[in-house]
């Protein structure tokens, strides 16, 4: 993986290890390696935009709502599995506080719009450029991980392999909690089948499953 290829202790998450107002290192200007899908290029450029409309303008709420679930306290340590442009990541740390959250995606484009949000708020999160399948995080890290509107982008296998991953990071009695669409005839799955998720939305049915195995 590019950026992140060999074990390695983690970094603090925050001040030490923060990448919300510093510019992208050249290593992780490059997409890490996944065989999942990746947001790139004027989608990524245009994504906050897109899903604003997809939900009808509704997505401020949602995102509240998805901090509310997780039942995020100051303090705790929290991850978000392929963040994006930091939708959930930074309500997240503006819940935990200063370093303790952290976010991944295998995108450089959607991570540079991320940081510049955190960087505009003066938020200290941990962003780097890795993927579900391989994170690079010690062992029982986190309190909390957050996964939002990313599992339809992964092959079957990927997702077994994140979630064993998730697993490994999770502290003991942790919480993981996962977001995503569902198959239907609604405006966001008919918008999603038309950009060649419909596949994916009816193979999230055996996402159960997949917890159990991990």
């Amino acid at each position: 993986m590019s950026g992140d290829t060999g074990k390695r202790r983690a970094q603090p998450v925050g001040p030490t290890g923060d990448r919300a107002v510093r510019s992208p290192m050249t290593d992780e200007a490059r997409p890490t390696e996944t065989r999942g899908r990746m947001i790139r290029g004027w989608t990524a450029r245009f994504y906050d935009a897109m899903s604003w409309v997809c939900s009808l303008g509704g997505e401020a709420k949602t995102n509240r709502e998805i901090i509310e679930r997780a039942g995020i306290k100051p303090s705790e340590r929290v991850l978000d599995v392929g963040c994006g442009t930091g939708a959930q990541t930074l309500p997240a740390a503006e819940v935990a506080g200063p370093g303790n959250v952290a976010g991944v995606d295998p995108s450089p484009d959607m991570l540079e719009r991320a940081r510049g949000k955190a960087a505009k708020k003066g938020l200290e999160i941990d962003f780097r450029s890795a993927a579900i399948e391989k994170l690079p995080f010690d062992d029982q890290q986190f309190n909390v991980v957050l996964s939002s509107f990313m599992l339809h982008h992964l092959p079957d296998d990927v997702m077994r392999a994140g979630f064993a991953e998730i697993h490994r990071v999770l502290k003991h009695g942790g919480r993981l909690l996962a977001v995503d669409f569902t198959s239907g005839r609604s405006l966001i799955g008919r918008v999603m089948g038309l950009l060649g998720h419909a596949h994916r939305l009816e193979g999230l049915n055996g996402i159960k499953s997949m917890l159990a195995e991990a």
